[in-house]
This record gives C-alpha cells, structure tokens and sequence, in this order.
C-alpha cells in the first residue's frame, strides 16, 4: 500500500474530507485493536491502484469503535524507514514525544510523567474523556498545582489551542521587556515566563513582570532578599542582562514607598526619575532614599519619620467607608481623583482622626454614605412619639 520505502504496512488507506490517512493499530491487552493514523502527507507515499477508502467521522466509529479526533500530528513522512523493524507502539509515542521535547523547556519538567502521560494518551485516542480527579493516587497530581492539573488537561484536549496561547504571551512579554530597553537573553526569557503564565506556575501577569523587574534590575532583587524570591527556572538569567535599566526598579520601589504610586507617575513625567534611578545605579541609594524621605516630612508632617505606605492605607479606607457607607471588611477603592483630594485631607488634618473624618464629610456631602449617616443620626434624634406622626 505504502511504498516500499516504508518497513510496514498500514491496514488500510482512507480519507476523511479532503485528508488522506494511513491506518495502522496498536493492540492492547485490555483496549484491543485502536487505529493510530498517519496523515499522508504526499500522494506519492500511496502505491498507483490502492483502494482509497471515503469515510466520514460516523463511519470511523463505527468501524473502528473509537471517535475520530484529527490525529494531524503524525505524518506517514515521519515514520521510520530503513532495515530495522519498528515496533508499532513507537508511532503512538510520537504524541509523546511532542510532550516530552515541551517538558524539556525551562521550568516545564513537572510535566514529565509516564503512567499520567498514558492515561491522557489513552483518552485522546479513544475519545473517552478523563478527569484529573481520577489521577488523584499519582505522585503527579500530588506534586502539581490545580492550575497546572488543568493546563494538562487543556493540552490534551486541544493542544494547537494551547500553543496559540503560549505564542501569544511570548510575543507579549517579549514586547514588554523591548520597550523597556532589555538587553540580553530577551526571546529566552520571554519564553520561560510565557510557559509559566500560561501553564499557570505564574498566576498573573503582574507576577510575570515583577520578575521582569527582579532580573532586570540586581540592585533591587539584592534589596528584597537576592535570587531566592526567584523560582528555578528564572534564576539561570540574572546576570545576563547588561543593567541599562539598573536601579529603575529599586528608585520605583522608594518612591512609592515614601510618596505613593501618584508620586511615581509624576517624577516619570518630569524627568526627574531617571535622574534618581541613575544615582541608585552609581551606588547613591542612601542619599535617594534621604531625599524622598525630606519630601515626605515636608509634604506630611504629621507623619514626620515615616514612610506613605505604612499610613496612607488607614486612612484612604477610611475615607472609603465614609464615602461609601460600607462597614467591617467591605472596601470600595477610591477612584484617582478621590485618592489624590483625600491625600490632601490627610494632610490638612495632620494626622488627627476626628478632624479628618470631618474633613472627608464636608468635601463629601453628597456621597450615598455621608447622606445615609446623617438620615441616620436624623432618625434616631428624632423622639419616637413624634417619628410616629410621620409612619
């Protein structure tokens, strides 16, 4: 059927829509005979007169007893040749194959697991789906996280889906690392974080790009505790950037720290941030940090000595419950506007709970929560036996 370049023969030649497939099976103990198919992947791989049988997917089952599922990845141009015999169950090993080249990737070996790859191998064949949960013995499932759990399951189910979403958060991690002027290993790194992200070893993005910042900035990384807050598969890259970036990470960190992300924004669009980030890289991080500090004394000097993110967050979710006539836990965050007018309450109180509460009800009157309260406090000074006339 094959050409006699091919060491064995194929049980049958059929064509599925305007694809041509070469049947061979695999027999197992317990499944019996299932097709593996070779898509032919050139017309003259067929010997002239062979009987090209038309199927559609309701015939392919009910002659083979399996669903037909693609099985595009497997070419009949792939299929050893040669003198030596080959064993059929190498052909399904090329689905395999495919998973193990993957697990060799940075940071992708957990996917490494013969009895869990079968399993899933199995369910692709036949068509019979599997659950996670029926894996739950295995030291796999034991050893891997829900997201990870589910990315396997995904891979299988539509691999080509999974790669599409690799590729996409290649090209965009790759993209973020270019505009901040990376120079390095950019391509290899991007791939990593992309597995990570989208096998969920990285749950968000904003994950992703503080390890962006860690391996592009040393200086900050030593600052938070050196290579350890990296996982393993990351740490082989700190170093192999050129630092053009260093200190920009450590000078962001400060200033939100000392002043607030609205300060950060502000030093970024007047310029003086590169100016600060490049004292950080020459060594002058005290000196940097003295000068943020001097601003944050001046700007609140209620809060002389401490730093905006240790008590701004008191404060604005206070505001918040004002606002919005929330209690206990609920937290509504403050738009930018909000946030920027109650920093300025804050520091016309000068740190003085009852005078700012005043403040925020005065410049917010007409918020649900501050009218709310005072219906409130209207309705219980109120004597009961005159609130009656008005029931």
């Amino acid at each position: 059927m094959l050409t006699n370049q091919f060491i064995f023969q194929p049980e049958r030649i059929i064509k599925i829509g305007d694809v041509v497939y070469a049947v061979f099976f695999d027999t197992d103990e317990e499944l019996g005979d299932f097709p593996i198919l070779a898509k032919v992947d050139s017309m003259s791989f067929i010997q002239p007169g062979t009987n090209i049988e038309e199927f559609d997917e309701q015939k392919f089952a009910a002659t083979f007893g399996y669903v037909f599922r693609g099985h595009e990845d497997l070419l009949v141009s792939e299929i050893q040749t040669g003198a030596e015999q080959q064993d059929y169950r190498s052909i399904m090993d090329v689905q395999e194959n495919l998973l193990a080249t993957r697990a060799e990737e940075n940071g992708m070996q957990w996917l490494l697991d013969n009895d869990v790859q079968a399993a899933f191998l199995a369910a692709t064949l036949t068509g019979t789906p599997i659950s996670t949960d029926d894996l739950a013995d295995t030291a796999w499932y034991q050893n891997t996280s829900e997201e990870q759990r589910n990315y396997m399951v995904r891979y299988y189910a539509d691999p080509n889906a999974v790669n599409e979403e690799i590729s996409q958060n290649v090209i965009s991690i790759r993209e973020s690392m270019l505009a901040r002027d990376m120079k390095g290993p950019v391509n290899e790194l991007a791939k990593v974080l992309a597995y990570g992200l989208t096998t969920r070893i990285f749950k968000t993005k904003e994950e992703v790009d503080m390890y962006i910042d860690f391996i592009d900035d040393s200086t900050y990384l030593d600052l938070l505790g050196g290579e350890d807050l990296l996982p393993e598969s990351l740490r082989g890259f700190v170093g192999q950037f050129t630092g053009v970036n260093e200190g920009q990470a450590t000078t962001a960190n400060l200033i939100v720290n000392k002043l607030g992300a609205e300060a950060l924004e502000s030093y970024k669009t007047s310029g003086e941030f590169i100016k600060m980030a490049a004292q950080v890289k020459a060594g002058n991080k005290a000196g940097v940090e003295e000068q943020l500090q001097k601003i944050h004394d001046t700007l609140y000097p209620g809060f002389a000595g401490s730093s905006f993110s240790t008590w701004n967050p008191y404060y604005t979710n206070r505001a918040s419950r004002i606002i919005n006539g929330t209690t206990g836990g609920q937290i509504v965050p403050l738009n930018n506007e909000q946030q920027e007018q109650v920093n300025q309450l804050i520091a016309k109180a000068n740190g003085d709970y009852q005078a700012f509460d005043a403040l925020v009800r005065s410049t917010y009157k007409d918020s649900p929560g501050v009218k709310n309260s005072f219906l409130s406090d209207l309705t219980k000074a109120i004597p009961q036996t005159i609130s009656g006339v008005f029931g």
